[in-house]
């Protein structure tokens, strides 16, 4: 509760000062606000609900509406108890004169006799039989020449508002002219009634008044300012962004404006706490995707060099220029790095050409190439091997050896499909061992021939399978005959012909699109091959990396 602060006296009706403020007439009925309703002032203030408090001490809800109120209620209560008064005393006023009207005549129906005016004596105790009467005030009793015969009490001065005077005719029998009886009688008991219904009706009217306020008091402070004292708490929350909604106890009612502002409040909260989370959510994922983005830029950055270091391992294209055979190479990883791996060579007067399929692709197919490159480089140096099914046979120990998966318990099960040539084109011969791999033979003819290697692959833990080829497959090489060394990149086609589902290409319809580009140049087979390729695949996404060697003696 705020202190109160010193205000001067003014001037005025009722609903602005008057001799007591309107603060102070508040104060000493024992209306006062309730708790926090100085966060009520800062937005329910005179100037909002009025266009300007004008400097009067009307500041709070409660004493606007008891002010603009009481003064309604109280000019109905009183003006309902004064019609009230008003009706009593006309009733009250009437009987009077009704009475006074009715002891005239009986009194003037007892005195009218024969000689009436004659015996004063008889008259005058009849008058003092009148003067019994609390409101008597006096009578006079005058014959039929206006003569006073008997009077009693004092006559009155003159007419004053609370004396009532009635007369009445005395005509006995056998008279010329009839007689009169005045009679005053004192209207001073219903003027002391009126004053005690006058009283009574000030009274009503202060206990009235009374009930009013503190009923006022009572549902002000429940319905309107707490309410608006926990909407406008929670509107300090929400300026701070602390998303509080008002609690409305579960008893919210539509039609209540102050429920319906409040529920209007909480949807807002709801949407502002929304939108809030959401952009919290947002600048997070934006600063996690630039950390990401960061990340990533890293990575493409290191595989790219990676992939500057994978081309580099691999052989020169022009490696077996000077044996003679006539090569072309279509290497394309299905990432920056790929699994596939190629090695072409010249030793001892041979062509060496070696295609292998590492475990997986990307990156981890990588690392495997890098395996075998460094084991076909001892296998072919060191230790000088040229057959290629002894070739595949040390390359198998050396990759399991180095994935160390001859000890139990090997975590590793990665390894490699390989097809491997040694083409000697002094006896025009060609010798061929695989693992997992075939190569395709394409006649001058345009027949095509598919020699198949073992299904075992090099490397993965032992498994009882199909061991590796004992011995080489030998293959005289017939001028025109072109020779295909590829990986199951690029078999492994799925794609929609018209009309149809998708479906992969296969060896047979590879080897068909091979013949059918025979007779060209192999630059140009490979290109129209890869070509072919993507036109199968159409909207489909490729699966694997892609290696062929294309190679033939002329």
């Amino acid at each position: 509760m705020t202190p109160a602060r010193a205000q001067p006296r003014r001037g005025g009706s009722l609903r602005g000062a008057g001799p007591l403020r309107g603060g102070e007439i508040l104060g000493q009925l024992g209306f006062t606000e309730p708790a926090g309703s100085e966060a009520v002032e800062g937005i329910m203030r005179p100037g909002a609900l009025r266009g300007a408090a004008r400097g009067r001490n009307l500041d709070g809800l409660a004493h606007t509406l008891f002010l603009r109120i009481y003064p309604v209620i109280a000019a109905v209560v009183l003006a309902t108890q004064i019609g009230i008064a008003c009706v009593n005393y006309a009733d009250e006023f009437r009987l009077y004169r009704e009475r006074g009207a009715l002891l005239a005549g009986i009194t003037a129906a007892n005195l009218a006799q024969p000689g009436w005016s004659a015996a004063p004596e008889r008259a005058q105790a009849a008058l003092q039989a009148l003067a019994l009467d609390p409101a008597f005030r006096y009578a006079a009793l005058r014959d039929g020449e206006g003569r006073l015969v008997a009077s009693a009490g004092e006559a009155p001065g003159k007419r004053a508002f609370d004396l009532l005077q009635v007369a009445a005719d005395l005509a006995a029998p056998g008279e010329a002219r009839a007689g009169s009886l005045s009679l005053v009688l004192s209207a001073e008991a219903l003027r002391g009634n009126a004053e005690k219904q006058a009283l009574l009706a000030l009274g009503t009217s202060l206990v009235l008044m009374l009930a009013f306020v503190l009923t006022l008091r009572i549902t002000v402070r429940r319905h309107v300012l707490g309410p608006l004292n926990r909407l406008l708490g929670a509107m300090r929350e929400v300026e701070h962004k602390r998303w509080v909604t008002v609690d409305l106890g579960g008893d919210a009612r539509p039609s209540n404006e102050i429920d319906a502002i409040s529920s209007a409040f909480n949807r807002m909260v709801e949407g502002l706490r929304s939108g809030d989370e959401a952009k919290q959510l947002l600048l997070e994922l934006e600063a996690a995707h630039a950390k990401l983005e960061h990340a990533n830029r890293q990575v493409i950055e290191s595989i790219a060099y990676a992939r500057r270091i994978q081309a580099s391992v691999l052989p020169d294209r022009a490696a077996l220029a000077g044996s003679g055979l006539d090569v072309a190479i279509l290497w394309e990883p299905l990432h920056l790095v790929g699994g596939d791996y190629f090695w072409l060579e010249a030793i001892d007067g041979q062509g060496v050409i070696v295609v292998a399929d590492c475990t997986g692709h990307g990156v981890p197919g990588a690392f495997l190439t890098l395996i075998v490159a460094t084991a076909l480089d001892r296998l072919l140096h060191e230790r000088g091997l040229r057959s290629p099914a002894a070739i595949l046979a040390g390359l198998d120990a050396m990759v399991r050896a180095q994935l160390r998966q001859d000890g139990r318990g090997a975590e590793s099960d990665d390894g490699l499909d390989c097809g491997i040539c040694v083409v000697d084109p002094a006896s025009r011969t060609l010798r061929f061992a695989g693992a997992g791999l075939s190569l395709t033979r394409v006649g001058a003819d345009g027949g095509v021939e598919r020699l198949r290697g073992g299904r075992r692959g090099l490397g993965y833990p032992r498994t009882g399978r199909e061991a590796l080829p004992a011995a080489d497959t030998v293959v005289t090489l017939a001028p025109g005959t072109t020779f295909y060394l590829m990986t199951d990149g690029i078999t492994d086609q799925m794609g929609a012909p018209p009309g149809e589902p998708p479906r992969l290409l296969g060896h047979r319809a590879v080897a068909d699109r091979l013949a059918a580009t025979a007779d060209r140049p192999l630059p140009e087979q490979v290109a129209a091959l890869e070509a072919g390729l993507a036109a199968y695949r159409g909207a489909e996404p490729r699966r694997d990396d892609m290696t062929l060697v294309a190679f033939r003696l002329p």
